[in-house]
């Protein structure tokens, strides 16, 4: 059983360990880059929220539009259920 091979990646120096019967990544080891200022992750955490705040709005107006979008396909199908004349017969009639 051949060995796993440790590769890095170029671009952004990621350390990956692969195994060469799958060709699957079996670890791997992110490079650390250097430690940032604090007003710097401050503003991106700030930066981030906003944009999960937009998302979640997206995300809301989406389910809204949709139980619209549902409710006139279900009373669609009503109609048409009830205009098929070869509606399956009830099993509770025949007894």
């Amino acid at each position: 059983m051949p060995e796993a091979l440790d590769v890095t990646c170029p671009c952004c120096g990621t350390r990956l360990k692969v195994d060469p019967e799958t060709s699957a990544v079996v670890w791997s080891e992110k490079k650390k880059g250097p430690a940032q200022d604090f007003d710097d992750l401050v503003q991106r955490a700030q930066s981030q929220k906003s944009v999960l705040e937009e998302k979640f709005a997206r995300s809301m107006q989406q389910t809204r539009h949709q139980k619209e979008i549902l409710d006139r396909k279900f009373e669609e199908a009503k109609k048409r259920a009830a205009d098929d004349p070869t509606r399956p017969p009830h099993p509770f009639d025949n007894e």
